[in-house]
């Protein structure tokens, strides 16, 4: 198995697509699609909001989360797709429970999970590349931080650093992509926030218990030579700079947000979570690897309108055929511009969207 740390970024970009963390016995190579897999279609502009290190979440005990959005055909009305909207990062003492939710559950057919990706090589191919993985976080050519990043934006970088995770040396030799992530890992972890993946868990266990039945839309990939993409990756370049600088953005200016919008999710306040912006370094990080010559010359280019074509067909097909389907999707994938619940509307279908 591969170790866990050389998949951090992964794993976070996974959770904030929909807290769906990935296996990696079945996943060996995906290392550069997961980090898009939310197919997060537009950044969100960044605002400035007021930011204090010193302020804590201050949600306690249990809270019940956002009201669900709702999806009928205009047609007849009767078939519903109730759709519950998460956020990656929550109060780390909040204890989640929301009775809509589980009466929602206990009325359904099906658990619709987001889109996910699985690419068959073969087992003694996957034993084969485990050593190839060895290294692959670390700047091509040994070089470090400072001989990458602009002068300005190391300056930043330094200083977030020393904040939140001293004098680690090592980090130097780490891809911008990947150092920021740490970074902002780090960050999280003296926030009063958490990852959150309890969300999921209760869900999936409420499902089981009404046995609803499970599915995760799923694209295959056919890559043919990973050994060779792995070998190629580690020796190119990538253009992650925005992607590290929009990191340092969000750790700048977003702490204190961040905080309220794990609150607003918290206490189901929808409308305070869609005025709170902020620099999405998500989908700059998402791109730094889909626009890379590694992913360019694979199946996986694009990626992003495959796994959004099949939820959405997942989702018409358990509309036409059950009376109640359960889905979670996170925000950003609710919210916006080519939204996936756009394209529930584009083929008549009708939204009612929470306060």
């Amino acid at each position: 198995m591969l170790r866990n740390t050389e998949f951090n970024f992964i794993k976070t970009i996974l959770i904030n697509l929909g807290q769906e963390i990935i296996r990696m016995k079945k996943h060996i190579f995906l290392f550069i699609l997961f980090s898009y897999q939310s197919f997060a279609n537009n950044a969100i502009n960044p605002s400035n909001p007021k930011s204090s290190d010193e302020e804590q979440v201050i949600v306690y005990g249990v809270r019940p989360g956002p009201e669900l959005w709702r999806v009928t055909n205009d047609t007849d009305g009767e078939n519903e797709l109730w759709i519950l909207g998460t956020l990656s990062l929550l109060p780390k003492r909040m204890d989640w429970h929301s009775e809509l939710v589980e009466t929602v559950i206990e009325d359904s057919q099906v658990l619709l999970l987001p889109p996910t990706a699985e690419a068959d090589i073969g087992f003694f191919k996957k034993l084969s590349l485990v050593t190839s993985f060895i290294g692959i976080k670390k700047n091509p050519d040994g070089k470090q931080l400072k001989d990458i990043v602009p002068k300005e934006l190391y300056a930043r970088w330094l200083v977030l650093k020393k904040k939140y995770m001293g004098r680690d040396r090592s980090i130097e030799k780490t891809r911008p992509i990947f150092a920021s992530q740490e970074l902002f890992n780090k960050a999280i972890k003296k926030t009063g926030l958490i990852y959150d993946t309890k969300v999921l868990k209760k869900i999936r266990k409420l499902a089981k218990k009404h046995k609803l039945q499970f599915i995760t839309p799923t694209i295959d990939l056919d890559i043919k030579k990973p050994k060779a993409a792995i070998r190629k990756f580690k020796k190119s370049e990538i253009n992650d700079l925005e992607c590290f600088s929009t990191t340092l953005d969000r750790l700048e200016v977003d702490i204190n947000t961040m905080r309220l919008r794990a609150d607003a999710w918290a206490n189901g306040d929808i409308s305070t979570i869609k005025e709170l912006k902020y620099p999405d370094q998500i989908v700059s990080c998402g791109n730094a690897f889909l626009n890379s010559d590694v992913v360019q010359d694979t199946d996986m280019k694009d990626i992003v309108p495959r796994l959004k074509k099949a939820w959405v067909e997942a989702a018409v097909k358990s509309l036409q055929q059950n009376k109640s389907t359960f889905a979670i999707l996170p925000m950003r994938d609710l919210m916006g511009k080519n939204s996936l619940l756009d394209e529930l509307a584009k083929l008549g279908y009708s939204i009612k969207i929470p306060k």
